[in-house]
């Protein structure tokens, strides 16, 4: 199959969204705002189709990585993410991402609040992989 991001022969993932042809390789998926979940069917969703957070956050002015400690977008998109729990910790995606594959599965929790059951169930749902250990 030929990728619709690079167009190179080769691609191997398909977006899961409703009639969506999409095919692509994962890399270039990730470059692009794919989400893969790794869990339960191991889906992969294009940039149109990847789930997206509904969680009513607002800012206080200019909020902060919890991680990094750099500016966040206003509003959560694909590489800004939030606690759905307290919906007052805002992170990268790349940042939230190498908390979770330095904590795992059992350690890896809201930085904020704590939580863990809501917390990892929305992380593994927009793609961020957690390892079991």
């Amino acid at each position: 199959q030929r990728c619709c991001i690079c167009h190179l022969w080769g691609a191997s993932v398909t977006c899961r969204g409703r009639r969506c042809p999409r095919i692509f390789h994962f890399p270039c998926g990730s470059e692009r705002g794919c989400v893969s979940q790794f869990f339960g069917e191991f889906k992969s969703f294009c940039w149109k189709h990847r789930p997206v957070q509904c969680v009513q956050a607002v800012q206080q002015d200019q909020t902060l990585c919890l991680i990094c400690q750099e500016a966040v977008a206003g509003q959560p998109c694909y590489d800004t993410l939030v606690c759905p729990a307290c919906a007052s910790a805002w992170f990268h995606r790349r940042c939230i991402q190498g908390q979770a594959l330095r904590s795992a599965q059992h350690h890896f929790r809201c930085p904020l609040c704590q939580d863990v059951a809501t917390f990892q169930e929305e992380m593994f749902r927009l793609g961020i992989k957690i390892p079991d250990r």
